[in-house]
């Protein structure tokens, strides 16, 4: 991906939030800058969980990190539970 003059290395994993793929945060964010958290707006689990996932990322990468929290299945307004 370029970014302006610069070409930058974009790499997503979808580890569908499940607690088997913990152990592997620090493999999959070396060297990472920037980490996208994505929670589901009709499952409120989802959303709880994301102070877990926020937290192995900062434990990993220290506070510099941009951490982007981000909301799917907006498709799904009717079933909505995080406003």
């Amino acid at each position: 991906m370029y970014l302006e003059d610069r070409t930058v290395r974009l790499q997503l994993w979808d580890t569908a939030g499940q607690e088997r793929f913990r152990s592997l945060i620090p493999s999959y964010i070396r060297d990472s800058t920037v980490a996208v958290v994505v929670y589901d707006i009709t499952n409120l689990n989802s959303f709880q969980q994301t102070s877990k996932w926020i937290d192995d990322v900062r434990t990993e990468r220290g506070s510099d990190v941009i951490i982007m929290l981000v909301g799917n299945k907006t498709d799904l307004a009717d079933k909505r539970q995080i406003t």
